[in-house]
């Protein structure tokens, strides 16, 4: 920086006076009490004082090396990761691993969420990926994929990795055996518990093996559905084609059905992220500078908005439905389930009315169902159409919504427990008893903040206000983490 004149001036003054100290001669006496005795004590104190100034520091720093050495150090690995989407080709999105496929398989049909799946329909039809080599040896990874069987008959191989077939713990093959899932290394291998169905579902799978915990794990869905503890040797295999629909162990079966959206990492997922993956379908936080990218890992962004703006919300930023006739977001695709249905679901949102005159805030525009809206009078409805035990109609009305105030509200429907709705994370009602019902007859959008009107919800249109952190599963959320969503 500058240094100032003033200050320039004053150091100049003072060299001055040190040099007129300096001229002339200088003699220096021993005052009569600096005796010999007395400089000999100060020395041997001085020398004490030096002693304890070097030795010190160095017990100090040989007694912290000591204790560092019983420190143990852990270098993690390099996390490697590969994704193949399947649109219309093999490719890694990430540029590594891509691949190739043969035989009787293709890309056709309509992926979980739309797109295009791989399609493998006849005997020698799988993908492989020749190289680079991917290096699953001796370290945790996590495979998952979206599978949609045509057979659960025989082998049905997924994904493949094999140095050596006759080798224990030189063959990778994750597969559904006997109708459930299947997870092997070679004679080191684990078993799910739940039997799959052949009659057009789509599972999301997910097969892990945890280095650190000697665990190979599987799950259904998002759930876990085996595990298997003190797994004496990991995967071994050193080199070695990664194959889809495909096993050199089972050489003579190939997949039958379709395939989508396969990742594979080398790391462990959690529980948590793996339950995420394998249900949630839409969250979007509508914050800027993105407020209509969808946050799950789907990455299902909204195909068209109209009269929304962004505006201050509940957490972050929110979106505002600016007309009461034709504000909306919609959002593709919901993955179809069947027609009917007994599919698991959950939605969650805050919402802030600034007027109160209808208004629908989760609708189906291709089959014209509302699923959940509000009165004239500013009553909260959630309302199914009910295929079975009888077609017909069913509601839950729950209190009065304040204005100008956030709301959270969430539903949610199983078989087991039924279609709730909860205000504020707390249940204020449900009906049981519903086996299936009809909401979308194919993979079609759903719009948020608009609809037509049916039912109980007698008017369409939009909702009047704002609304923040939109959540949607397919599965039933239970209470306590509807609860967590309506305590943030």
């Amino acid at each position: 920086g500058k240094v100032s004149p003033m200050n320039t001036g004053t150091d100049t003054k003072q060299s001055s006076a040190k040099k007129a100290k300096t001229k002339g001669s200088f003699k220096f006496s021993r005052p009569t009490w600096l005796t010999n005795k007395v400089l000999i004590i100060a020395g041997i104190i001085l020398g004490a004082v030096i002693i304890a100034v070097i030795i010190i520091p160095i017990a100090v720093t040989f007694g912290t090396r000591t204790s560092g050495t019983a420190t143990t150090t852990t270098v993690t690995a390099p996390v490697f990761l590969a994704y193949w989407a399947f649109e219309n080709n093999a490719n890694d999105v990430y540029g590594n691993y891509s691949g190739s496929i043969t035989g009787s398989s293709t890309y056709q049909g309509s992926g979980i969420f739309g797109g295009t799946p791989y399609y493998i329909y006849g005997s020698s039809g799988y993908m492989q990926v020749a190289s680079p080599y991917f290096n699953l040896n001796s370290r945790s990874f996590t495979f998952e994929i979206w599978i949609y069987p045509l057979s659960i008959t025989n082998d049905q191989p997924i994904f493949s990795q094999c140095t050596c077939t006759t080798c224990t713990s030189q063959c990778l093959f994750l597969m559904i055996r006997s109708g459930k899932l299947y997870m092997g290394f070679n004679f080191n291998d684990l078993t799910g518990s739940t039997t799959l169905s052949a009659s057009g579902i789509w599972y999301h799978v997910a097969f892990v093996y945890n280095y650190l915990t000697s665990q190979q794990i599987i799950y259904l869905d998002g759930i876990q559905d085996a595990v298997r503890s003190s797994v004496t040797t990991p995967y071994l295999g050193t080199n070695g084609t990664m194959y889809f629909g495909y096993s050199q162990i089972s050489s003579s079966n190939y997949f039958y059905g379709y395939m989508d959206n396969a990742q594979l990492t080398t790391r462990a997922k959690t529980s948590t992220e793996i339950l995420v993956d394998g249900s949630q379908i839409f969250y979007y936080s509508f914050d800027q500078p993105n407020p209509y990218y969808d946050n799950s890992p789907n990455g299902l962004n909204a195909t068209t908005t109209q009269n929304v703006i962004s505006t201050s919300g509940h957490v972050g930023q929110a979106v505002r439905f600016t007309t009461t006739s034709s504000s909306y977001i919609q959002l593709s695709y919901w993955p179809y389930t069947g027609w009917p249905t007994s599919r698991s679901f959950s939605f969650a949102m805050w919402i802030y009315p600034t007027s109160i005159n209808y208004g629908v805030l989760i609708y189906t525009p291709n089959n014209g169902l509302t699923l959940l809206g509000l009165t004239y009078n500013g009553q909260i409805i959630l309302q199914l159409n009910q295929g079975s035990p009888s077609n017909v109609w069913l509601c839950v009305i729950g209190p009065f919504i304040l204005v100008n105030t956030w709301t959270h509200v969430a539903c949610t429907f199983s078989v087991t427990n039924g279609l709730i709705l909860y205000v504020n994370g707390v249940s204020v009602g449900s009906i049981t008893g519903i086996l299936t019902y009809y909401w979308t007859s194919g993979l079609y959008s759903i719009y948020i903040g608009y609809g037509g009107g049916q039912a109980y919800i007698y008017y369409g249109g939009s909702f009047q206000g704002s609304m923040d952190e939109f959540y949607a599963y397919r599965r039933e959320l239970s209470a306590s983490e509807i609860l967590a969503l309506a305590s943030v």
